[in-house]
This record gives C-alpha cells, sequence and structure tokens, in this order.
C-alpha cells in the first residue's frame, strides 16, 4: 500500500447569495469571522485574490501561533475557487481544496467544498493501521471543516447582502 489520497465532501444550503458566500472565501474581513479562526483568536488575515495569489491567517489560541497559508489556483467569481491550503508548522505538505457555488433559489446558495489530502504511510505500517489512521484523519478533518462551516452559515444569515 502506498500513499492515499483522502478526499471529503461536504455540501451545504445556506442562506446567503453565490456573492456573498464567495466573497467570505476571499475577501479579508470576511475571512477572519470563520476561515481556520475566530475574530476573538485572529491576529491577521492577509488575501490577494486573484489566481495565483496567495492568502494567509494567523490565529493565536492557547499561547500558540498558527498560521494557514495558500495560493489562489483557480477563481471564477460567485461559481467556483480552487485554492491550496498549508500549515507549515504541521506539515510541508499541501492540500486541495475546490468550493463550488450554485444559486438552489433567490437568497439560497449550495456550496459543495471538497478537500484532498495526500496521507504519507510511513515504512513499517501495517495497512490495517494505516487504514485506522487515515479514517480517524478523514473524521476529524470533515468534523472540524462542519464546525467551521456552521460558523459560516451563521456569519453569512447575520450579515445579508447590503
Amino acid at each position: 500500500m502506498q500513499n492515499e489520497v483522502i478526499e471529503i465532501e461536504i455540501v451545504r444550503l445556506m442562506k446567503t447569495t453565490t456573492a456573498s458566500a464567495y466573497r467570505a472565501w476571499v475577501n479579508p474581513d470576511d475571512m477572519k469571522q470563520w476561515l481556520m479562526t475566530t475574530p476573538a483568536t485572529n491576529t491577521a488575515v492577509k488575501s490577494d485574490p486573484t489566481e495565483g495569489g496567495t492568502y494567509e491567517i494567523r490565529d493565536r489560541g492557547r499561547d500558540k501561533e498558527r498560521v494557514v497559508t495558500g495560493t489562489y489556483e483557480q477563481l471564477v467569481p460567485h461559481e467556483h475557487i480552487r485554492l491550496t491550503i498549508q500549515m507549515p508548522a504541521i506539515s510541508d505538505e499541501t492540500d486541495t481544496i475546490d468550493v463550488y457555488f450554485e444559486e438552489r433559489s433567490p437568497g439560497i446558495t449550495q456550496m459543495t467544498f471538497g478537500y484532498q489530502s495526500v496521507m504519507e504511510k510511513p515504512r513499517g505500517m501495517s495497512n490495517l493501521v494505516y487504514k485506522q489512521e487515515k479514517k480517524a484523519y478523514h473524521d476529524h478533518t470533515a468534523h472540524g471543516f462542519e464546525l467551521m462551516f456552521d460558523t459560516l452559515q451563521a456569519y453569512l444569515e447575520n450579515h445579508p447582502d447590503e
């Protein structure tokens, strides 16, 4: 067994427009409300939402600073974002996120989130242990994204389009 890709897909219906949902992924003021941070722990968010542009999120919790970085690989306003995500202090690996936005009815947006990460199989690890580790990583990561999307959904519903 070799390294394997872990894939997570989450679909959410949100009371917002596609424009607002899209903006929440690229606008620093919106990002600091929910993306890998909270307003209480956020220390900085930078975003250059152009193809090839980068973003950086700095968050401080429990006397530790966590940095999340990435690159916007593809941007189709109000429809699709492909970006990379990396936490340099934890890993050299870069993961990929695809987010699609689709208007389901006026003021209701379906967000389809896809995440891909390669999980390395250490030498000497049995296939059974690797599968267990992979499942634990998948479940923990999916749960973390679900919690973030709960926060995103509440933020978007409390900040309707202006």
